[in-house]
């Protein structure tokens, strides 16, 4: 006998067949197989965002009291520009508006008077999100031949795309044969057993994400296996086989 490593070697190295693509709603695509890259259909950011809540204001004035001209809300547009000794309050992820450079954080400031506000940090950084700098559209987001998990759905509703393509499922027929096999659900009789090996089989197939047709229990004669066997290939991408494959006189396989 060979070794296991090189059975699956010699197995995959032969395998051609290719299932068809399909587009199915990213929601249900989890375990499916991109069949074609995903492209963003806008730049990540959209806009030059604040990583922080806090006030935005030109660098060069961060150390001088600051005229607080608006408050900025996630999802909503700036009205002002900045201008010298000027700064807008704003919230994490809000757009930045034109003129400031940077985004003093709220924890760095104290309030002077209702509209004036100014910077007790030691050091002043931009704490801005650029245009663009997590992803640019028309960039590939995911690559044909990931296996999509669920930090991959994320991704897919970020950028756009709700019906990604990917390889169908393959069909996987799965066939027991033996007379002393009886279904799960059956008491067996004196020499016979259940079917034990064709459901783990039925499972494996779930798990690693085909899709599974079980054939049931084939008789015992050559012709009800040839008839078996022939209909499997006929309908399915993969046939698996669990019975006797030995030298017995009624191991037909």
């Amino acid at each position: 006998m060979i070794p296991l490593h090189q059975a699956i070697s010699i197995v995959l190295d032969s395998v051609i067949h290719k299932t068809h693509t399909q587009k199915v709603d990213f929601i249900q695509s989890l375990g499916r197989v991109l069949a074609a890259n995903v492209s963003s259909d806008l730049n990540m950011p959209p806009f030059n965002k604040t990583a922080v809540d806090g006030y935005a204001c030109r660098m060069a004035d961060a150390y001088q009291e600051l005229e607080v001209v608006e408050v900025i809300p996630a999802g909503k547009a700036p009205t002002k520009v900045i201008n010298q000794g000027q700064c807008a309050k704003i919230m994490t992820g809000a757009m930045i508006p034109q003129g400031a450079d940077c985004v003093l954080m709220v924890e760095d400031t104290k309030q002077i008077s209702e509209n004036r506000i100014a910077f007790t940090g030691k050091s002043v950084k931009s704490n801005i999100c650029l245009l663009g700098e997590d992803i640019k559209k028309n960039d590939i987001a995911l690559t044909k031949g990931t296996t999509i998990e669920p930090h991959h759905i994320a991704i897919m509703a970020a950028v756009g795309c709700t019906q990604p393509e990917v390889s169908a499922k393959p069909r996987v027929a799965i066939l027991s044969t033996g007379d002393e096999l009886v279904e799960p659900s059956i008491a067996p009789a004196m020499g016979q057993i259940r079917n034990s090996n064709g459901h783990q089989l039925i499972a494996q197939v779930i798990k690693a994400g085909g899709e599974p047709h079980y054939f049931g229990i084939i008789e015992d004669s050559e012709d009800a296996t040839r008839a078996a066997i022939a209909k499997a290939i006929a309908e399915n991408d993969m046939v698996l086989l669990t019975g006797g494959v030995s030298m017995g006189d009624f191991d037909f396989v």
